[in-house]
């Protein structure tokens, strides 16, 4: 699916429920895609809880973070 093709309401809304594992990673992109290239005036209808949970979402899949006293030399 191609940007083009999702509808703003659709895109916001696997936005909202990036964890759902029924959604493909393909499609969670276009939509954070979507959401992020909205109007700033048109971000007030997602969630700030939300745009955390993308941003968590896409950091587990760039980065690994080291749990503090784990692997850790002192």
């Amino acid at each position: 699916m191609s940007d083009s093709e999702m509808h703003a309401y659709r895109a916001v809304a696997i936005f909202s429920d990036i964890r759902n594992e029924k959604i493909s990673d393909h499609e969670k992109a276009v939509a954070i895609y979507r959401v992020i290239n909205r109007p700033l005036e048109q971000l007030g209808q997602v969630k700030k809880t939300a745009m955390l949970e993308v941003i968590r979402w896409l950091w587990d899949r760039c980065f690994r973070v080291k749990k503090e006293g784990v692997g850790n030399a002192e």
